[in-house]
């Protein structure tokens, strides 16, 4: 099994992935989980959205409003008037959709256009 960890207990560096069988043994110091490899010791990925956004951005996952995080190569349409992007072209009672920020709106419509811009080069 693969694990996401970073070096510092604060998930601000790199994101490295390990694999389980190389923990050595996983600790708990100073209400801080830590794992230790023969290479040193690795802290998980908190889970929480904040950390998420931080490593995320880089592979074009936004965050759109406070409650998520949106990969836009996956949004193939924008609901400007409800404030939705949606994963399918045609949207139905079922599909999954990611919310929209008043303040997020402008970005979205660059980060879109700049996604389409790559996508067609």
């Amino acid at each position: 099994m693969k694990l996401y960890v970073t070096r510092d207990p604060k998930n601000t560096g790199e994101l490295i992935i390990i694999d389980l069988q190389d923990v050595l043994y996983i600790e708990n110091h100073e209400r801080t989980v830590i794992l230790h490899t023969m290479d040193g010791e690795y802290y998980p990925l908190l889970p929480t959205l904040s950390t998420y956004e931080q490593h995320m951005q880089q592979y074009n996952f936004h965050r759109l409003d406070r409650t998520n995080l949106v990969n836009l190569n996956k949004v193939k349409k924008y609901d400007e008037e409800r404030s939705l992007v949606f994963f399918e072209d045609q949207e139905t009672k079922n599909s999954k959709y990611g919310t929209v920020s008043n303040s997020s709106k402008r970005v979205l419509k660059k980060l879109i256009k700049e996604t389409d811009d790559d996508l067609s080069r």
